[in-house]
């Protein structure tokens, strides 16, 4: 007689049935782990939730007083230390030791210890000029960009690699003199272009490759002199081009007006965004292999539910995992661990549970803002067998309490759940997040509310615009909230014969987040030979949505 199967388990926070893959009860299994009890939706929820990557404040360093910029807001109940500072020898972490209570839940110590331990003011290595730079390494003369590395005269962007005078792009790589694009890659002059690449000198394309000189343009392959998917030659190109005046506001949305609607008909879709992949779900990955739900990665073998990650493998549950990261779970900011769960800015550490902001580390659990330290525990120095027994004795008891296995809470998070990438993938209202427990940051509307001056208008086109305009304050449309144009973005601008932006910054990259599918899968059929295929395009959205081999015969 055949037993009933076991219904799966529910999402102890969205109650939403769900199950393990094998794959993941596999890692799992190795790394010591219970099967989880959140969905992995809640799950990536929860880790966006610990990740302040865009908004930056003044404050002063609690180490020298100085003034610098930070991740931490100036009323933040966390010690912050300039960037510098953190990583010299002027301080100590162990100085915040305890022992732990056993009468106590371990996170409720755990932040306590968060607390009371020095925070890191940017995640941000080798940069130069450029401050208003985090989660960014190695820049040169960048302003505003975020989670970019390798990059130069590069302004207004999130996730760009090795990028050159770049401006209001997202998660390109290797590309010169593009300004709003999205998802290309080793491109040169493009502007308001989307998953493209190998392409130069062209306006509003989407899922061209090799092109060069067109227009309004979706699925070409090595063209040129095209306008709305229609061969122009090389005068009538230019002729066109002349009449389309770019520089102008209006016509200029009118002419995106026109692509998007001939787009949104015509346009067939891959499932999903990648190349040289094996085995492979999720969007925007390349060279992976056996990997479950992966987004904005490459080169990542037998990985799950992982996010900007790259060059890792054997991981689950991560939000940036980079240069040989391997058995990490749960892990956000990720650089070269090995068999690592649960930390939060964490670098080259190995053999480790629950860490915060720790480098170097190893055999080491609940620990925060230590460096090079190995068996130690709520920042108390240990011996190796004095190290093993009381390791075991906190896991057994947080079995008990049913935190041992759980992940990093929302409400630890040092951010407002609306300062995180949570809020930009998972919006809630400021009573939604304070229910579930989590924290929440009280925007100033002092911004909007005081005087600023007389109202500068943002001239239509751009050879009305005078040079005086970097010292006005402008204002948001659509927010009311103030913003400038630097130098360095006005002669780009004016560069590429292109309209200024009447946004603030926060505006048109939220906008440039609702042009890019969402970072969740759903069964639907091949409109062409009905396989069922899993993408990032919902069941009921207009698209047509072609599996890999049916799209290769329509555009190759």
């Amino acid at each position: 007689m055949l037993l009933p199967l076991s219904p799966m388990p529910n999402c102890t926070r969205c109650h939403t049935a769900f199950e393990p893959a094998p794959m993941e009860r596999r890692f799992l299994e190795k790394i010591g782990m219970p099967e989880p009890s959140l969905c992995p939706t809640c799950r990536r929820q929860g880790r966006f939730a610990w990740r302040n990557e865009r908004r930056l404040y003044h404050r002063r360093c609690d180490l020298t007083g100085k003034q610098i910029i930070s991740v931490f807001a100036p009323d933040s109940p966390y010690k912050v230390y300039d960037q510098h500072e953190w990583h010299g020898d002027k301080w100590d972490a162990m100085d915040t030791g305890r022992d732990f209570d056993f009468n106590r839940p371990f996170f409720e110590q755990f932040d306590a210890l968060m607390k009371a331990t020095p925070k890191i003011s940017l995640f941000t290595s080798q940069n130069v000029n450029s401050d208003y730079t985090n989660g960014a390494q190695q820049d040169k003369n960048c302003h505003m960009i975020f989670v970019s590395d390798h990059d130069e005269d590069c302004y207004y962007s999130y996730g760009i690699d090795s990028c050159s005078q770049c401006l209001e792009c997202l998660n390109c790589f290797q590309c010169t003199l593009c300004i709003e694009c999205i998802d290309c890659s080793d491109s040169y002059n493009l502007a308001f272009c989307e998953k493209s690449h190998n392409s130069r000198d062209s306006y509003f394309l989407s899922d061209c490759k090799g092109c060069a000189d067109c227009f309004g343009c979706w699925g070409l392959r090595n063209k040129q002199y095209c306008i709305f998917n229609e061969q122009q030659t090389k005068e009538e190109y230019a002729k066109r081009l002349r009449e389309l005046d770019t520089g102008n506001f209006r016509t200029l949305q009118a002419a995106r007006n026109v692509f998007l609607q001939k787009a949104s008909r015509q346009q067939i879709h891959q499932y999903y965004d990648g190349n040289g992949n094996e085995n492979v779900t999720g969007d925007h990955i390349v060279h992976c292999r056996n990997c479950i739900e992966c987004y904005d990665s490459a080169d990542l073998e037998d990985c799950g539910y992982l996010i900007f990650s790259f060059k890792s493998k054997d991981c689950f549950d991560v939000h940036v995992a980079v240069d040989g990261s391997e058995l990490c779970y749960g892990t956000m900011s990720t650089i070269s661990q090995y068999n690592t769960q649960f930390t939060f800015v964490a670098f080259y550490s190995k053999n480790s549970q629950y860490l915060d902001h720790c480098n170097s580390c190893q055999d080491c659990f609940g620990c925060s803002g230590i460096k090079r330290k190995r068996f130690c525990i709520l920042n108390k120095q240990y011996t190796e067998e004095e190290y093993g027994k009381m390791r075991k004795r906190i896991v057994d008891h947080m079995k008990k309490t049913g935190e041992w296995g759980q992940p990093l809470p929302p409400e630890l998070s040092p951010f407002g759940y609306n300062e995180t990438v949570a809020q930009e993938y998972f919006p809630l209202m400021q009573g939604e997040a304070i229910k579930k427990g989590w924290k929440w940051r009280e925007d100033s509307d002092s911004q909007t509310s005081a005087y600023q001056g007389p109202r500068h208008p943002i001239p239509a086109d751009i050879k009305d615009v005078k040079d005086d305009i970097i010292e006005k304050i402008l204002l948001c449309e659509r927010t009311g909230k103030p913003f400038k144009i630097i130098p360095q973005e006005l002669a780009l601008y004016r560069q590429h014969n292109l309209p200024l932006p009447r946004m603030c910054f926060d505006e048109r990259h939220l906008e440039r987040i609702r042009r890019r599918n969402p970072r969740q899968l759903w069964k639907r059929q091949c409109q062409k030979c009905g396989k069922e295929i899993q993408t990032t395009y919902a069941p009921e959205r207009p698209e047509i949505v072609y599996c890999e081999s049916c799209y290769l015969n329509e555009v190759y």
